[in-house]
Parts: structure tokens; sequence; C-alpha cells
């Protein structure tokens, strides 16, 4: 029998920090409509009544927001021990921990800027029961249309200073590279969406001009819904309950078409609200090129900072300047 060609079976779950728990988990419960799944001395774990883990979001205090780590699920009791031995291999291992609540112990790592990530096997399956319970065998919690409601944890998108070799370290943990985004063909590209399965992407990971090498940073974290239908309610409920959405309305993601919203909650987190992005089965497919120019964040154009020629919009922040991003992945490669 052919042996599995990766490491990992999933997207497990992402640790927040956040200056301001109960209010992070306040709009997590109330506006967004996730369930809380146990508290311990320092942390508040959620998940979205689709989910199957004892959660798939932990909340933890620190001064300053963004993410603590990013967990995947093994394959198998076997693929987390290869991984492990991979991992060591290269000089990203950290070490084992215990276990946290939900899951049994793990192998944390970093990427090549940085981020911690764990990969563990044993977890909890928490089927609720009484109120929170279902009817239908195949759901764990059931849907009681609290807030925006989304059905499941989607992905994760972190910001890079050294994009290549972040995706050379993802593909080698046996991840599909679907969509990548470049400047132009001749230089060296600049984000990328990565997947273990058939979701357009488990994690994106796109270069920060401005970014402090070693030190990547968090950008979003999505949940998902099953219709495009419920995003527009999200927007609805956002409003009414005195938030804003970022982008001031919902767009699509060229990239991988996903219709979205953007939030960003009390302690500062930006969460993604999306529906309807494309599906990937073949082992083998892309990537697929966008180029920053045609702004593969937004399909749509609402927020663009761009013409169609590919020039910044008369009054548009330097920020949006292509010729930063251009510097800055000369100096990476």
């Amino acid at each position: 029998m052919a042996k599995n060609p990766h490491f990992i079976s999933q997207l497990a779950h992402i640790e927040l920090y956040s200056p301001k728990v109960e209010e992070t988990v306040k709009f997590l419960t109330d506006i967004a409509g996730l369930d809380e799944t146990g508290r311990d001395e320092t942390s508040v774990y959620l998940r979205a009544w689709g989910d199957y883990f004892h959660h798939t979001l932990k909340i933890t205090h620190r001064d300053q927001p963004g993410m603590a780590h990013l967990a995947w699920r093994a394959d198998s009791p076997e693929a987390l021990e290869d991984a492990v031995q991979h991992l060591e291999s290269t000089g990203a291992g950290i070490g084992w921990v215990e276990g946290d609540l939900g899951h049994g112990r793990a192998y944390r790592f970093h990427s090549p800027d940085g981020h911690v990530h764990e990969i563990f096997w044993d977890v909890v399956w928490l089927r609720e029961t009484g109120q929170r319970g279902s009817v239908f065998a195949d759901r764990y919690a059931s849907n009681r249309r609290r807030g925006m409601s989304p059905r499941r944890f989607d992905h994760v998108t972190l910001f890079t200073t050294n994009y290549v070799a972040d995706r050379e370290f993802y593909k080698a943990l046996g991840m599909k590279n679907p969509d990548e985004v470049r400047i132009t063909d001749e230089m060296p590209a600049v984000g990328g969406l990565f997947t273990i399965g058939n979701l357009s992407h488990d994690i994106a990971v796109f270069s920060d001009p401005k970014g402090v090498p070693g030190q990547g940073s968090f950008n979003h974290v999505a949940f998902n819904f099953d219709s495009r239908e419920e995003v527009l309610l999200a927007c609805d409920w956002v409003i009414e309950n005195g938030y804003q959405l970022e982008m001031g309305a919902p767009t699509r993601h060229k990239a991988d078409e996903g219709f979205f919203i953007y939030v960003i909650e009390p302690g500062g987190n930006r969460f993604e609200f999306y529906a309807a992005a494309r599906l990937i089965f073949a082992p083998d497919h892309g990537p697929d090129v966008h180029y920053l120019k045609d702004n593969p964040n937004d399909a749509w154009g609402i927020t663009s900072p761009w013409t169609k020629d590919g020039s910044l919009k008369e009054g548009q922040d330097s920020k949006y300047q292509k010729k930063d991003l251009v510097q800055k992945e000369l100096e990476v490669e």
C-alpha cells in the first residue's frame, strides 16, 4: 500500500491572545454565535456548532492581541511520530508539551518566520446533550441560530517576511499549494494558499513588507457558513449590534472565490466569516497564479487601492506602494 504523503489530517484549533478576554468571549458567543465549551485558569475554549473537537478556538489573556499557536491533528499515531522526526531533522522542533484541555500531548514547532504550531493525535470528540444536543446523529451540537452562527472553523491567514521559505516548509509537511500571488513572474512569489485536504486553503501566508524577520504575525481566522445568504445576514447582525464591517461591505476573494466579511473583535483580532470558496480535489492541482496588481483579495473591487491598469488610485496611502513589496522580496531572496 502506498504511504500517505502527508503527516497532517486537518487543521484543529487556534489559540489567540486578547487583552480583553471577557469582551472577546462575549463577542464570540453573542455576536458570532460560537459555543463556549470550557474554561481554565488562563483561557476560554470555544467552537462552532458544526465542529467536532472539544474546541477550535482558545482565547488567552495577553496585553497585545495576536496568535499564540496553531494546532494540527496528525494523520495517525504513526504519522505523528513521523512528523516529529521530520521537524527535528529540519531544526523546526520546539518539543513536547502536555495535553491541553480537549487533546493529548502535542509536539510544538515553528515555521521559518517564527509562527508557533503544534501537532497531536489524541482528541476529545465533544457530543453535546440536552439543550445543545442535536437530533442529527452526525451533528455534535445543534444549530441554535445564535448570532451569526457559522458552521465550522475554516482557515487561518498569517503574515511572513520570508514567504518562499514558508512555502517550502508547508509543502514539506504535505500541503498542496493551489494558489500563489506574485508581483511579476520574474520575482519571487509574495503569498499563497495551502491545503491539507479539499478546502481551498487551511492556511494562507502572505508577505508583510513592514514585518520583522523571524517574527511572523497573525492576520485573521475564518469561520465558514453554508451559504452566501448567511454572510449577508451576518452583516446586518454585526452592524445592528454596534460593530463595523472592516471593509465596509461583503466582497469576494479572487484567489479562492470565497464570499466574505471581516470584523475586528473588541480584543483587536480580525475574524473572517465566509462561504462558497472553491474545493480542491486533485492532489497535484496548481498553483494558479494571481498578480498583486489585480488585488486577489477583492474580486469585486469594493476596497481595491488599484486601478485596472495597476496604478495606485488617487488619495491612497503609501502603504500600498508596490515598490515596498518589491524591495522587500528582493531583500528576502
